[in-house]
């Protein structure tokens, strides 16, 4: 059986908004009739590709956003949830959800970290699994060329190893700003449903599935180049600014999205703490 989300309490008295032929409009008091199909990245019904299926849709209370700190996967597949376009839109940029800070930002970096989230982001989350995994193999391949290339600097310099401060500047924080760019883009659809550039949801989705198709293409070409300008030197040296880089990147992330503003987890939880009504106490 699917699974239903309980939140009838709380529909009957909440102003939502629907879309109808591509506008969207306000009813007071009333169900408003969402079309749940597989477009834009939005849930998927199984073998009704050719009818619609219509599921009242709306915002999540604070109750139902505070249920939902899940990591991993769910043992059935979801299928009548009344808020699931704005539980997607919220796993894409939102960091308060229970209203207690260690377990927040465990769901946060649950859902966030490159390598963890492969495993334990929430099931529903818009940067799906397989295009983390697509993410890593790409950064890897991303960190290969710049590697062999500090291997040749360092065959040329009596074989010395290369410094952390080295690799650094020129692997680990270039690839992180390419695994930035890659996540953003991977969940860019999510910001178009729905609104004024519903229309370009389609054209948005196109775009996310033809850069990643390229960025494997990328990769591959950068394996190939990796591999031609080590040269003489010995492949086994490759390992050593290559595994650093990975481990810097890993250990990194922590400190940048914990404290950088508007992007880490400590300013932007405490600013949507803030901004939320009096009264709401951590479930």
């Amino acid at each position: 059986g699917a699974q239903a989300c309980d939140g009838s309490s709380a529909r009957a008295q909440s102003t939502v908004w629907f879309r109808r032929r591509r506008r969207r409009l306000p009813i007071e008091g009333v169900e408003a009739m969402y079309l749940l199909s597989g477009g834009g990245g939005g849930a998927t019904v199984p073998d009704q590709s050719m009818e619609a299926k219509q599921v009242p849709q709306r915002n999540m209370t604070l109750e139902e956003k505070a249920s939902e700190v899940k990591c991993g996967i769910e043992d059935e597949e979801r299928l009548y949830c009344p808020y699931l376009y704005d539980l997607e839109y919220q796993l894409a940029q939102s960091y308060y959800w229970s209203g207690i800070f260690l377990k927040d930002f465990f769901f946060f970096v649950c859902n966030w970290h490159p390598l963890l989230g492969m495993l334990l982001s929430h099931p529903r989350h818009p940067w799906k699994k397989s295009e983390r995994m697509l993410t890593f193999l790409v950064s890897c391949s991303c960190s290969m060329l710049p590697a062999a290339l500090l291997v040749q600097w360092g065959e040329h310099n009596g074989g010395h190893l290369v410094s952390g401060i080295v690799v650094f500047i020129c692997i680990t924080f270039p690839v992180m700003l390419i695994e930035i760019a890659l996540y953003w883009l991977a969940v860019g659809d999510i910001f178009c449903k729905g609104g004024t550039c519903d229309m370009c949801t389609w054209c948005v989705a196109c775009l996310k599935t033809s850069c990643f198709c390229m960025s494997f293409v990328i990769s591959f070409v950068l394996l190939l180049l990796s591999y031609l300008m080590l040269g003489d030197a010995d492949p086994v040296h490759l390992v050593q600014p290559f595994v650093m880089a990975r481990v810097q990147s890993a250990l990194t992330w922590f400190p940048i999205m914990f404290i950088v503003p508007c992007i880490g987890f400590l300013p932007v939880w405490c600013q949507e703490k803030n901004a939320l009504p009096s009264g709401f106490a951590p479930v």
